[in-house]
């Protein structure tokens, strides 16, 4: 009976899941959404690592020798580590709005550089970047991200129409590439400033505000939900049951999740400058090191037990992937237990991660666990990313380790069936063959 409706609710999720997953994958915006983030990642973890250079994860007052010493660099050599933080994580909604428009642009066959410089300069005009004879930098930030994405989408969309009109400056073909380019988005550049700049003008003579403070105002409601527990079952909810059907649902989810952890982590950065309470729990730091040990699922511990496992093919696994696993890359035990569409893992699979997400959240809540204040590398070991995310807390990485163990008594049984399952089979066939 359990095994009946274990194959009703896989058909069900191929079904209805399945297309629309597939679809969004495939999805130019959703794509280009996730590369211009990916540009922006290197500058932004640089800027991240200055987080605890310039806050310590010490009280002010401390006596220990560590704290002291550390303090005093902090103070001292400020000044050196300002300026990289300001320029990476000050200009981030700038970096992802080159990196979007360029990859949008890639995907309709525009040329990339001059579609990302325009990307780049319409967010700067419609953020409002220069307002009356000043500069106004707010908004090259965190706050500006929403902004970014709408100017990206809406400065390619209108080079591709204007394109496929045929209404651009041509010049002769001897002229140089570079320069032909150039020429070619004259017109659709002077529609974009003009109308962005009309749109500045009317927003201001009618609301006083400009495009992104309404945008903020619009997106607060989906920002507020996405830092929420639900937020983050339906995360893992819809991540592992689409890899379950060996889609790569990761990518969909951080993509979507992107724009509100990178906004949520300043907000965590500016509370902890100005010596505030931290606003956020679910951030990527949370995302990667509490619900992905090993790869999604928190397949890690499968690594292991394989390795002692009296199945030749476990083990074969379990030598294959145990050191990716490490890193959080699980692509040999998903395909080689294998666990993706194998009934019998889907509830640990989904199971692990959802009670790691609870315990975490909960915990950090009560003030237990210190929230993240930095963004590294998905690819770090979990308890020390989840310590140096946080400012250095040891208690994070407590919690990742807490999360490994968890994992390994909800996937034991199941492993063990498995097992018992492959060596039967493998009797069965020797038998067969008349060893």
């Amino acid at each position: 009976m359990g095994s009946y409706w274990m194959q009703l609710m896989v058909s069900a999720i191929e079904q209805w899941m399945t297309p629309v997953a597939r679809y969004l994958t495939r999805s130019r915006y959703l794509i280009a959404l996730r590369d211009g983030f990916q540009l922006a990642m290197p500058f932004v973890i640089v800027g991240s690592l200055c987080v605890p250079l310039l806050y310590p994860p010490f009280l002010p007052d401390s006596k220990n020798w560590l704290a002291i010493i550390w303090n005093h660099l902090s103070i001292d050599l400020r000044p050196v580590w300002l300026a990289p933080y300001q320029i990476t994580l000050g200009l981030v909604s700038l970096l992802v709005a080159f990196g979007m428009a360029a990859s949008l642009a890639k995907s309709y066959g525009l040329p990339e550089r001059l579609s990302g410089l325009t990307g780049s300069v319409s967010f700067m005009l419609l953020a409002g970047f220069y307002q009356n004879g000043g500069v106004d930098a707010r908004y090259m930030g965190g706050m500006g991200l929403f902004t970014a994405i709408i100017a990206s989408i809406y400065s390619i969309e209108i080079i591709r129409f204007f394109y496929n009109k045929n209404w651009t400056i041509r010049v002769p073909e001897e002229v140089p590439q570079i320069t032909s380019s150039g020429f070619k988005l004259i017109i659709p550049l002077f529609f974009i400033l003009m109308s962005l700049t009309l749109l500045n003008l009317f927003l201001q003579q009618h609301f006083g505000a400009v495009f992104p403070v309404l945008v903020e105002k619009l997106f607060r409601p989906m920002i507020i939900a996405s830092d929420s527990l639900p937020a983050v079952w339906l995360s893992l909810l819809v991540c592992n049951l689409l890899w379950f059907m060996g889609i790569h649902g990761a990518l969909l989810i951080t993509g979507i999740m992107y724009p509100f952890w990178m906004s949520n982590i300043l907000d965590n950065q500016a509370a902890l400058a100005a010596g505030r309470v931290l606003p956020h729990i679910y951030l990527q730091g949370f995302w990667d090191f509490y619900l992905l040990i090993g790869g999604v699922g928190s397949t890690l511990p499968l690594a292991f037990m394989a390795l002692r496992s009296r199945s030749e093919q476990l083990r074969s696994a379990g030598k294959l992937g145990v050191l990716p696993s490490l890193f959080n890359i699980n692509e040999p035990i998903l395909f080689g237990f294998p666990i993706i569409m194998n009934p019998l893992f889907l509830l640990p699979f989904l199971l692990a991660p959802l009670v790691n997400a609870t315990l975490a959240w909960y915990l950090t809540e009560w003030g237990w666990l210190d929230r993240f204040v930095a963004i590294l590398p998905w690819s770090m070991p979990s308890p020390i990313g989840a310590a140096w995310s946080a400012n250095g807390s040891w208690r994070t990485a407590l919690m990742s380790v807490l999360a490994l163990a968890n994992a390994w008594i909800i996937y034991y049984p199941f492993f063990k069936v498995h097992e018992r399952m492959l060596l039967e089979n493998r009797r069965a066939m020797m038998q067969k063959k008349g060893y």
